[in-house]
């Protein structure tokens, strides 16, 4: 009986899918609108049509395997989580500050947005709504907290259509990673989230790359890889976020071609030149090694990256650009960050409980004066949620932090396997690179972009780290 109701839900599942596609598809081509195949459009179309076939054969395969409905909906889930991770570089654009702040976006924004409609879809036609009961338990609750703060204060941004868009990727985002919380049960699961995060930060950091080598002219122009959709600095952090994700499951896994990722990821992290991802990254990655006691294998890493940034000072300009960068006197204020956070400081007192509205330091630059020309966030997380949300934003986010303190802590101390002292390793180590990271950039508590969605994603993974950290990981071959 119990077979039969999963073959029965998954035939269900499949069929409002399929149905769904069907349907958008006919009224799409009935009306042959002229926009249909041009530009944006376009894009939106193919990227949703793409996640659908996705969700089918993931769908499809579960259904031949006989799983439980749980583990067949963590796989569809990480599947469109997969897919909002990636939808920044098919998406790809760059809008000043003072378009954005005239409400002048561009198509690709709005494409972006229309696709994030797809994927919420996508989310509502997976038959899982129990998973709700649990929106405020436990872990939980900071998530739907964050969620619902930065919901409800965007329509009092400068641009409230933009902060909402955002509110609603962020909302979205949540309810995926209830989800996930509600359908990851062991180790395991805990892998496959580590897999489809892996995938998706392969696209993120080695897109941009493409792009930019694209006119090797201006590839490396102001002296570090540039890519004008992507920041050297969001560049580097993702890179070395690929170096650590490739470690952790090549540990698990003992796969000889994930060593070319990490390379990859270690190449870009010091290419691209974010001096905080750099940072972030070589130390996060030791801390990986120290806490399995793997001390050889973690000093032939460093001997590694630093062969491997003398090669990369030696053929491109990068050593101008550092040269350039100490003579300008730039590191007493962190590249004007200690200056910025002076600028901001009072305009936070004003506003100190409610914030300025979810994604308003998104126009410090044209709001606030003192700050410098492009500032559109306020490089640190924590300022960052101050500003946006107030004191409610930030105590939620210090919650979250702690939260994944003190699961991985207990997790890392009631350890008894090697496979799971690698996962709490991993986690630890990413956790530590975005801890870094934030604190110099907004890598969490402003826009739901990749980093930050894996922070949010790090309270589920170390809940279940800290309730199975018992348990062996049973690796499938």
């Amino acid at each position: 009986m119990k077979r039969l109701a999963i073959t029965t839900e998954a035939y269900l599942h499949n069929g409002l899918l399929i149905a769904t596609a069907a349907a958008l598809s006919f009224l799409l081509l009935a009306a042959r609108p002229p926009w249909l195949f041009f530009g944006v459009t376009f894009t939106v179309i193919a990227f949703g049509a793409f996640l659908f076939a996705l969700l089918l054969i993931v769908s499809a395969l579960q259904r031949s395997q006989a799983l439980d409905p749980a583990k067949t909906h963590l796989r569809l889930a990480l599947v469109v989580w997969w897919s909002l991770l990636v939808s920044q570089e098919v998406f790809s654009r760059y809008t000043p500050e003072a378009e954005s702040f005239a409400g002048h976006f561009s198509a690709a924004a709005y494409g972006e947005g229309a696709f994030w409609a797809v994927a919420f879809l996508a989310l509502l036609l997976m038959p899982r709504a129990q998973y709700l009961r649990q929106a405020f338990s436990g872990s939980n609750k900071w998530l739907s907290l964050l969620a619902l703060v930065c919901l409800v204060s965007a329509p009092f941004s400068p641009t409230p259509l933009y902060s909402l868009a955002w509110a609603f990727k962020l909302l979205l985002v949540a309810l995926l990673l209830l989800l996930c919380s509600a359908t990851i049960h062991d180790l395991n699961d805990i892998e496959a989230f580590f897999w489809a995060n892996f995938w998706g930060f392969v696209i993120i950091a080695v897109v941009p790359v493409a792009r930019a080598l694209a006119d090797p002219s201006t590839a490396f122009e102001g002296g570090r890889l540039n890519e004008a959709a992507s920041s050297p600095t969001g560049l580097s952090l993702c890179a070395g976020t690929l170096v650590l994700l490739s470690l952790t499951l090549n540990s698990l896994r003992n796969r000889t071609w994930l060593v070319g990722f990490l390379i990859l990821g270690s190449t870009v992290m010091v290419m691209s030149g974010g001096k905080a991802g750099i940072a972030g990254g070589i130390a996060s990655v030791t801390l990986f090694f120290v806490l399995q006691k793997r001390f050889a294998a973690g000093f032939g890493w460093l001997m590694g990256v630093l062969v491997l940034g003398c090669i990369i000072l030696a053929v491109t300009p990068l050593a101008t650009y550092l040269t350039a960068y100490h003579e300008s006197g730039q590191l007493s204020t962190l590249t004007g960050r200690t200056e910025l956070w002076r600028a901001v400081w009072p305009e936070i007192l004003q506003r100190p409980i409610v914030g300025h509205g979810y994604l308003a330091s998104r126009f410090l630059s044209e709001e606030v004066e003192g700050t410098f020309a492009g500032a559109a966030h306020t490089h640190n997380g924590f300022i960052e949620a101050l500003y946006n949300n107030g004191l409610a934003g930030l105590i939620i986010l210090v919650g979250i932090h702690l939260v994944i303190v003190k699961n991985l802590w207990r997790a890392l101390k009631g350890l008894s396997n090697a496979n799971a002292r690698v996962l709490a390793a991993g986690s630890w180590a990413i956790y530590v690179n975005l801890l870094i990271n934030g604190l110099f950039n907004a890598t969490f508590g402003g826009a739901a972009r990749p980093p930050f969605e894996l922070l949010l994603g790090l309270v589920v993974v170390s809940e279940v780290l800290r309730r199975n950290a018992h348990l062996p990981v049973r690796l499938s071959r």
